[in-house]
């Protein structure tokens, strides 16, 4: 019998993950998305920091909340397909990628996200057509997001109150 939750079916499956000491990442479109990509997407994907041979603890977690597996896709009980990734094309180490992760909420529950340029990566080495389609957008993006946080030539940083300026 599935487990009762006020948490949504994708909330459930994170709290889960983390209740199972399994570190995640979101990446792919979803994580994109997170980041301001204009994109469609219906799944989410996640790298896991498990050993692929252990595939059967998210299983059961996906079982106990009323889920099924199609096609190493997990479907959870409200339809949210969640795709689980053991080793990302194009990535770095899953430590070295958790340190330079993001943080995001997806349903209310706080997760990783990988960086918009780390996205980028991973699908310009996938080199699927989908991915290669997404990637002028996805870079589109990344410049438009870093122009944002770029302060204009000439203006200075603020400082706390009560501090002088070369303090």
């Amino acid at each position: 019998m599935p487990i009762q939750s006020q948490d949504s079916p994708l909330g459930a499956f994170l709290k889960a993950l983390r209740q199972e000491e399994i570190d995640f990442i979101l990446i792919g479109a979803m994580a994109a998305i997170q980041q301001g990509a204009p994109l469609l997407t219906v799944d989410h994907d996640f790298w896991v920091h498990l050993p692929e041979r252990q595939y059967v603890r998210l299983l059961s977690i996906v079982g106990q909340q009323g889920g099924t597996i199609r096609a190493r896709v997990y479907e959870l009980s409200d339809g949210t397909q969640v795709n689980v990734i053991f080793q990302p094309d194009g990535l770095r180490s899953f430590d070295r990628e958790w340190k330079g992760a993001l943080w995001g909420e997806l349903d209310q529950v706080a997760v990783r996200v990988l960086p918009l340029n780390r996205v980028i990566a991973s699908k310009r080495a996938a080199n699927r057509d989908k991915d290669l389609a997404v990637l002028p957008i996805l870079r589109r993006t990344l410049r438009l997001a870093r122009r944002l946080t770029k302060r204009p030539k000439g203006t200075a940083k603020l400082k706390p109150r009560g501090q002088k300026r070369g303090c």
